[in-house]
Parts: structure tokens; C-alpha cells; sequence
């Protein structure tokens, strides 16, 4: 296939990553494994930024703020539409804080990470259910999933200040320096501490998380969510209905 007829692809994927490297590359394995293939021909076409130099994703700074992340996603964005992306997606949870402004006029769909992880939950049975949440300060202080979590009728049990700070984001760095092991400790521990105090299942709200706590392990499947699965499923989804529609 030429690079002109895969730039035409009515199902070419976009993925704005970087946020970090590792959680990325685990967010195309899941996609990889979660597309229905029997060849390569009928994986689905992607194009792939991966760019480690968007700052760092902190809330309550302007958007003309030369340390807000906003300006390098939106030059991330714009290459991924230029190279003929019809439809983008972003594993990463607290970058979604920028959603509105990187979703705002764009004529392609922008697949949320937090709709694909309500639509597991309600694909589960969970209605009604009390939901654990773990992930980065920004991502809990921004209740990027707790009012969504709240407003479809779920109870939501966030991972409070403390236990935030001593083990999701050190475990959350950890996994940013490749030491697997060590962050497996720390989640593990954040994870029972939520179960401990009502949760009936912990959405993994940071894509480093489930890189950390392995969702291979049959003990972390049971308990947890993971959103860069969910993502990964909703845009197989999305391409499997664009193949149906006949582009």
C-alpha cells in the first residue's frame, strides 16, 4: 500500500502520544491485540505522534501560558489531521483537562477516554455501582472522571490527598522510569486500599497505572479498569463502523 492510498484510508487512526512513551506503545499493543485481524491488511492504519516534550500536564495555568501543554498538543493535532487522521485518539488521561480546546473544530471525531471507560462500566453491569479512582493529582483535582462518574449514576470513591501522594503518583513516576517492579508494589497497595474502603471496581485513571500493575495479572483484572483498554476497544469500534459504512 503507497503512502498516498493510506493517507485516503477512511479509517486512519490517529494517536497523540508521548504522554508517556511507555503508556503509549502499551495503548497500540492493546490496540493491536483488540482488532478483529487475521492479516496484516486488516489491522487498522494508523498514524503515530509520540512526543515525549509536551510539557507537563498541570492545571490552573493559562493556555498562553508558555508552560501549558495546550499549544504542543494543538501542533501534535494539527500534524496528526495533516497526515490524514479521521479520527483521533489520546492515551492520556489527564491531557483530556484540554479536550474542549482540542476537539473544538476539528470535522473529525476525537475518541474521550473517559466515554470509552463509562460505556465499559455500564457494558459490565455496573450501574449503580461504587467506582474506585486512582490516577494523577491533575487528573483528580480536574474530576476529569468523577463528575462524568457521578452524573451516570454511579458512586465514586476517590483515592484521597495521602494516599495519592504516597503511592499513585510515586508508583506513577516509577513506571516513567521503567521500574516496573517497584511500581507494581505501590499501585497494588492504592488498589486494596480502595477496595478496602467500599470500592467494587478502580478505574486506573493514568495510563502509566496499567502499564505499573500488569492487567495480564488475573488478581488486577478482576478488581480494575483500564482505560487505555477502553480506549483502545471504542476506537477499534469506531473503525470496524467506518469499514461497515464502506468508508
Amino acid at each position: 500500500m503507497t503512502l498516498t492510498n493510506s493517507r485516503s484510508r477512511p479509517d486512519l487512526l490517529g494517536v497523540l502520544g508521548g504522554m508517556g512513551p511507555l503508556a503509549t506503545a502499551d495503548f497500540l499493543t492493546k490496540l493491536i491485540s483488540r482488532t478483529p485481524a487475521r492479516v496484516d491488511t486488516e489491522h487498522i492504519p494508523l498514524v503515530v505522534s509520540s512526543e515525549p516534550n509536551i510539557p507537563v500536564r498541570a492545571l490552573g495555568l493559562a493556555n498562553d501560558d508558555p508552560s501549558s501543554p495546550l499549544a504542543a498538543m494543538l501542533d501534535r493535532r494539527d500534524f496528526l489531521v495533516s497526515a490524514g487522521a479521521q479520527a483521533i485518539a489520546m492515551p492520556c488521561n489527564t491531557a483530556h483537562y484540554w479536550y474542549a480546546e482540542l476537539s473544538a473544530g476539528l470535522d473529525i471525531p476525537f475518541i474521550h477516554i473517559v466515554d470509552a471507560v463509562i460505556a465499559e462500566l455500564e457494558a459490565a453491569g455496573l450501574s449503580g455501582a461504587t467506582i474506585g479512582l486512582m490516577g494523577t493529582r491533575a487528573t483528580v483535582e480536574g474530576r476529569l472522571y468523577e463528575d462524568p462518574i457521578l452524573e451516570r449514576g454511579f458512586g465514586c470513591l476517590v483515592a484521597d490527598a495521602d494516599l495519592t501522594a504516597s503511592h499513585v503518583v510515586p508508583g506513577i513516576a516509577l513506571v516513567k522510569e521503567n521500574r516496573i517492579p517497584e511500581a507494581k508494589e505501590m499501585m497494588r497497595h492504592a488498589v486494596e486500599r480502595l477496595l478496602d474502603n467500599g470500592a467494587e471496581k478502580v478505574v486506573l485513571g493514568c495510563t502509566e497505572l496499567p502499564v505499573g500493575l500488569d492487567m495480564n495479572d488475573p488478581w488486577v483484572a478482576e478488581r480494575c479498569i483500564d482505560p487505555t483498554a477502553a480506549l483502545a476497544s471504542a476506537c477499534v469500534d469506531w473503525a470496524m463502523a467506518v469499514r461497515q459504512r464502506g468508508g
